[in-house]
């Protein structure tokens, strides 16, 4: 009896052993979790970033045409590029910008 009784046991706590390593790799917390989120860490931080870099260059720009700080030139540039306009003799070419 105590040979058998030895026999289950060790194959109760080998299952236990199997099913916590199982879940230590595929369950929610577990390493294929964690890779997955260090995926989308990274894909986040990156898109932090390219947000913080347009709102530094939108905050450039708003603040070149604060009555303060009036940028002359960039109110001319920007309002003939918005009416497609130019003073007589001048040529005006509309380009588009690339993606």
């Amino acid at each position: 009896m105590g040979k058998a009784r030895t026999i289950a046991l060790g194959f109760i706590l080998g299952a236990i052993i199997v099913y916590l390593a199982v879940h230590a790799v595929t369950g929610r917390h577990g390493l294929v979790a964690f890779v997955e989120l260090q995926r989308q860490e990274r894909a986040l931080i990156a898109e932090r970033d390219a947000l913080t870099a347009e709102r530094a260059q939108l905050s450039l720009r708003t603040a070149r045409l604060k009555p303060e700080s009036l940028d002359i030139d960039y109110l001319d540039e920007k309002a003939r590029a918005l009416l497609a306009r130019g003073a007589p003799g001048e040529l005006v070419f509309a380009v588009e910008p690339r993606g």
